[in-house]
């Protein structure tokens, strides 16, 4: 039975292992374990684009994690700015959602939209309107990171970089602890959040479906600063995505795809995603067409996939008693992080989660291969020519 105080070994300090370590370190001594820097990787390049009312996610989780951005708003760096989202239906499937639109979204005509965010669109004419969403809203995902580690150390939590763990202590069929570089560290609970790698690092112990997923994104300066009520926005049928940015730039970013081998996987921008970019997405906002392309990014190890595009995280029964794994975000770390901080403390602890776990859970899975395809969140609207 859990008690308060037990150790927890962390293995990962991205946004998934911070927000772990934030929720146990109140009343557990967790020490946070990574081989380079705190949010250092992808978490550091993650779009801090907070989609959570057009995910195909349950209602609570989206309203959970919701609930923790605003909570947080304001503490440490971080700020959290709520905006409407947007997702533009082409002319020809206008008339499909004139009466209804989907989850939860407001449909508006292409004149409506003009008229609802003056100075913020370009050319529409391609377009019937848009689907219109609340609850939603950006984050600087680096300001994220430092917040969560700051108040994870706050309660007691120790954060390490620059030490990297080299395997699990296990015990007739019981967790110890973890062997690192530096010596061995005893635990009564490890957590592996450590992405695509997770499958290799514990490949002696569990087997788990996941892939490296990468993706793109640049930011382009407009003529003049977006407008303040400039909404985030999305294309379905170029599989794109854009959001300002504080100082009045857009990000632009999306052609999610997979990867065989991150290590030797080109680290720049696809030519064909900024070439779209540019050329396609730009002119849907007002000045931004003529703007100027002032980062380009992707994430530099990989995200990491999963078959049904939703996360691992689970204590899997075949594991030693101890080792949970949080794995498989699908490109949705940072927006799924309070949820998964929640969950591994529902697994440690026992206490009753907030919302529904079954989808987590590695079992759902009868094959465990990395053999499989990318599952798009776009659905039937993406175009895989970029991939």
């Amino acid at each position: 039975m859990p008690t308060p105080n037990d150790r927890v070994v962390v293995v990962g300090a991205g946004v998934s292992g911070l927000a772990i370590a934030r929720e146990l370190a109140p009343d557990h001594d967790v020490i946070v374990l990574d081989k380079g820097g705190v949010a250092a990787d992808t978490s550091s390049r993650a779009s801090g684009m907070i989609s959570l009312s057009l995910e195909p996610f349950p209602e609570e989780w989206a309203s959970f994690a919701l609930s923790q951005f605003r909570d947080l708003n304001g503490r440490g760096v971080f700020s959290f700015t709520e905006r409407e989202t947007v997702r533009l239906v082409p002319e020809a499937n206008a008339d499909l959602y004139t009466d209804q639109a989907p989850d939860g979204g407001e449909f508006l005509t292409r004149s409506q939209l003009e008229r609802r965010y003056p100075d913020s669109f370009g050319d529409l004419s391609a377009y019937g309107g848009g689907l219109v969403y609340c609850g939603t809203g950006f984050l600087d995902a680096l300001d994220y990171a430092m917040t969560l580690k700051w108040a994870a150390e706050r309660d007691g939590a120790e954060i390490f970089r620059d030490h990297e763990v080299t395997d699990v202590r296990v015990e007739d069929g019981t967790v110890t602890g973890v062997e690192t570089e530096y010596g061995p560290i005893d635990a009564d609970y490890v957590v592996y959040a450590t992405g695509w790698k997770t499958r290799d690092l514990l490949a002696e112990y569990v087997e788990l479906p996941v892939r490296p997923l990468r993706w793109n994104a640049v930011v382009i300066e407009p003529d003049d600063p977006l407008p303040d009520d400039c909404p985030m926005g999305s294309e379905p049928t170029m599989r794109i995505y854009w959001r300002p940015t504080a100082h009045g730039n857009v990000l632009v970013g999306g052609n999610e795809h997979l990867l065989d081998d991150p290590e030797d996987a080109p680290m720049g921008v696809q030519p064909s995603f900024r070439e779209r970019a540019v050329e396609d997405v730009a002119p849907l906002l007002d000045g931004v067409a003529a703007g100027t392309v002032r980062r380009e990014d992707c994430c530099p190890t990989a995200d990491c996939a999963s078959p049904d595009g939703l996360p691992i995280i689970d204590a899997p029964e075949e594991a030693p008693d101890g080792l949970a794994v949080v794995t498989g975000l699908h490109g949705r770390g940072v927006m799924l992080s309070p949820v998964a901080g929640r969950a591994v403390r529902s697994l440690v602890t026992g206490e009753d989660s907030p919302f529904p776990m079954t989808q987590f859970r590695l079992d759902r899975f009868d094959d465990r291969s990395a053999d499989f395809e990318y599952r798009s969140h776009w659905g039937a609207g993406e175009d895989e020519s970029m991939s």
